[in-house]
């Protein structure tokens, strides 16, 4: 039959390089070990860009969790101590982050904002020292951590960003250990925290 004829055809063309490659293809980003022709890459990151764009705004008042990126650890606060010991989404861990703004503007957390965390307990993170800590319910300068995005655009955080927290005394917050401190001016991975939401735990 025609049919049977043109199946036969088509088993008997060999495969070309490109055939093989097609075959090897193992996601949306291309081939394994393989660079992917022009223009590849340019819609790969356009769609990275879109999946940041589609993520959740981080607004004031929002309940967030801090992924300390190193450990892989959420931060908590105990007794007014600030720690990171456990992967957990818990009572804890929760932070309300809150800025002085007001305004129909002023809802959305933008990079380089003066933000505010509080904890479940009521109180506000803050920096004396070197210490991380818990401990007064007040709004003033050692509560105070200026939201730092390397490389941010000009749009509001989102959920998944990692952040860095510099305060009053101009050192980052960071967990050395499992405790919180403010010790260096320093962007490094001790400093590195992922913003989150409750549904994020995997």
């Amino acid at each position: 039959s025609a049919v049977g004829d043109f199946a036969s055809l088509v088993g008997a063309i060999p495969l070309t390089q490109q055939d093989l490659l097609a075959k090897g293809w193992t996601s949306w980003g291309g081939p394994q070990n393989h660079t992917p022709p022009f223009g590849i890459a340019e819609v790969t990151s356009t769609a990275r860009v879109t999946s940041e764009a589609l993520r959740p705004v981080v607004h004031r008042g929002d309940t967030i969790f801090l992924l300390h990126e190193m450990t892989r650890r959420n931060v908590d606060v105990d007794g007014g101590k600030i720690r990171a010991r456990r992967r957990l989404h818990g009572s804890q861990q929760a932070f309300v982050i809150e800025k002085l703004e007001q305004g129909a503007t002023c809802g959305n957390i933008y990079p380089g904002d003066r933000v505010f965390l509080r904890a479940t307990t009521g109180m506000q993170l803050e920096v004396h020292g070197e210490a991380v800590l818990a401990q007064r319910t007040i709004r003033g300068p050692l509560q105070a951590f200026t939201l730092e995005v390397p490389g941010a655009g000009p749009g509001p955080l989102r959920v998944g960003t990692t952040i860095y927290l510099r305060s009053h005394t101009g050192k980052h917050v960071e967990i050395f250990g499992s405790s919180a401190k403010a010790r260096f001016d320093n962007q490094g991975g001790l400093q590195a925290f992922r913003v989150e939401k409750a549904e994020e735990v995997n």
